[in-house]
């Protein structure tokens, strides 16, 4: 219990305790209090001035971009660019058409659609009306 007395009284006489402190404290690369509390000062007027500049630039961040850089990308020009070259070309426009209907002709065109459902074409051709009829109404029944 004297020991808790002692310590109690020790404190309580703040400028003691003040002067006590300044002895014993540390001050690293400073030479004393004052020096301190300008390198303090300094220091915290440089993180007010990055802290506002760090606001602005979050701020800046935050703008929508400009229209010419919402603009369409160099891959959509360039296959814009081809298509009016190509439509400008009655050889380009003949040769694409030929090619589409070759491909359509041998069975691998655009595959005809019916209620969402790919319909592809029989395989096998009828080979009597009878035949054909059964087709045509297997066809008809599946709509």
């Amino acid at each position: 219990m004297d020991n808790l007395t002692e310590e109690l009284q020790g404190t309580a006489n703040p400028a003691e305790a003040e002067k006590s402190d300044c002895v014993a404290a540390d001050l690293g690369k400073f030479k004393d209090v004052k020096a301190l509390l300008n390198a303090y000062a300094s220091l915290e007027a440089e993180f007010t001035r990055r802290s506002q500049r760090l606001k602005e630039l979050e701020e800046k961040n935050k703008e929508p971009l400009p229209a010419e850089q919402s603009a369409p990308s160099s891959a959509e020009n360039d296959a814009r660019s081809l298509y009016e070259q190509a439509s400008g070309d009655e050889a380009v426009k003949t040769a694409i058409i030929a090619d589409y209907l070759k491909a359509v002709q041998s069975g691998r065109g655009a595959p005809v659609v019916a209620g969402g459902i790919f319909v592809p074409s029989p395989k096998n051709k009828p080979v009597s009306i009878r035949e054909a009829g059964r087709l045509a109404k297997e066809f008809l029944n599946n709509n």
